[in-house]
């Protein structure tokens, strides 16, 4: 054998060697149903390489032994580390709980190290959470996946949260404070089994469209209050509630911008006035306490109880960057779970005979929202800045169009505070008076979270 040959096949056989070596140290992705990551060679080699650089005893603050092998909910990745097979297991929302746990067998079970530092190995975890896992995986799915969980897997506005003065022309108090706090927080967004629920109810919607939307799925609890506080135009400056709304509903994510709900709800304003014989207690009481007698049938009508259950869905789309619609169905029910019997005007009011169900006033609502974009400001004063605009048209199912409710909104940046002008006509104005019409409006600050 010539020199040039030997030299060949040395080097021939030392690559080899190299790449068998490599091959059996390559790291590996696998989801919690043992389907395996499409990794580009390019990602084994940066993944092993970084982690190679570090060492477990000192990137981890706690060890400990277990004797079951930590189970697999989402992602784990197997890589070699010396002579040593090392496994991280991570969850959907890794990047933003900051949880990841790191595991070998021992001779005594399973040595496990936790509270490590994630910055540490930040891009090996975004890679891992990202790479599609499964010949049939959807890779829109898996984007907006990670999209959704980075900014909902948390407690998030769910409602717009307000707080304004504001009028009502059927009030006698000519302003009051109002306060909307609403948030929602998804459920079970960790459990693999749900998911896996979740990710067939997807894959049977692409079925039945016979395209890809890319959906994701999750459960939330949300809750909506409004409370009023009229502050020096009534004895006591009260604070009266307005609206209490829990809702449990299924939202089909396309994007974290467009979705798809369907859910069950409870609305109902929190007093305890049912019969003529306690709302004439509260009138006098009112009385006794110095109100003139009309202004205190007024005022007790706040404490009249109102509460339905319902049935929604909600569809939400954005056709462009600035421009969204909304559109939401409810379905008031005579009798609920959580309800029982709904509680809606009674005739010892004195508004008259007829009776009026909630669904003649409420329960189909359109909204048409125009985001202004960024430095949309007045010329040469960069203070005062437009947002957003939004126009929503609410009417009942019953009688549909007969009456109707008109709100226009209208929110700025002024010297950084988000203040909004608020406008309505129509009904709604809160529970107890859904049935009046009335005119309405008010300016204050929109408060917004993720």
């Amino acid at each position: 054998m010539s020199k040039k040959s030997f030299l060949a096949s040395l080097s021939s056989t030392l690559l080899l060697g190299l790449f068998c070596n490599l091959a059996s140290a390559q790291p590996s992705l696998t989801d919690a149903s043992q389907a395996t990551a499409r990794l580009s060679e390019i990602d084994r080699l940066f993944i092993q390489s970084r982690l190679e650089r570090y060492n477990l005893d000192t990137l981890c603050t706690n060890q400990s032994v277990v004797s079951e092998e930590p189970r697999n909910d989402f992602r784990k990745l197997s890589f070699q580390q010396g002579d040593q097979e090392i496994h991280l297991l991570i969850q959907p929302d890794v990047l933003r709980s900051d949880f990841v746990l790191f595991y070998r067998e021992s001779d005594d079970g399973y040595l496990t190290y936790s509270r490590c530092r994630t910055a540490d190995i930040l891009p090996v975890l975004a890679l891992i959470s990202t790479s599609v896992v499964g010949e049939n995986e959807n890779i829109l799915t898996v984007s907006t996946r990670q999209e959704v969980m980075a900014q909902h897997s948390f407690l998030t506005s769910h409602e717009p949260n307000r707080l304004m003065i504001r009028s009502d022309n059927d009030d006698v108090s000519d302003y009051y404070m109002d306060f909307t706090v609403s948030a929602k927080h998804p459920l079970f967004h960790n459990s693999s089994l749900l998911n896996g629920v979740y990710q067939s109810m997807a894959n049977g919607i692409d079925n039945l469209t016979g395209r890809d939307n890319g959906l994701f799925i999750q459960p939330y609890l949300s809750f909506t209050g409004r409370f009023s506080q009229y502050i020096g135009s009534r004895e006591s400056s009260p604070v009266v509630a307005r609206r209490f709304n829990p809702a449990l509903f299924l939202r089909a994510w396309s994007s974290t911008s467009n979705y798809l709900d369907i859910g069950f709800a409870h609305e109902s304003n929190g007093q305890n006035i049912d019969s003529p014989e306690e709302f004439e207690r509260a009138v006098q009481s009112y009385i006794d306490n110095g109100e003139d007698p009309a202004e205190a049938r007024i005022f007790a009508r706040d404490d009249i109880s109102r509460g339905w259950d319902y049935s929604f869905v909600e569809w939400r789309k954005e056709w462009q960057p600035r421009l969204a619609t909304r559109l939401q169905l409810r379905h008031y029910l005579h009798n609920g779970p959580l309800q029982h019997d709904a509680e809606e005007y009674n005739v010892w009011e004195g508004d008259g005979e007829a009776l009026r169900p909630r669904r003649q006033y409420d329960g189909v609502l359109f909204s048409l929202q125009y985001d202004f974009g960024r430095n949309r400001c007045l010329e040469g004063v960069s203070f005062i800045c437009f947002q957003k605009m939004s126009l929503t048209q609410e009417t009942g199912y019953s009688q549909m169009f007969d009456n109707n409710t008109t709100t226009l909104e209208f929110t700025s940046n002024f010297f950084g505070l988000p203040i909004q002008l608020w406008g309505r006509t129509g009904y709604n104005s809160d529970l107890v008076d859904y049935y009046n019409h009335s005119s309405s409006w008010g300016i204050g600050v929109e408060l917004l979270s993720q």
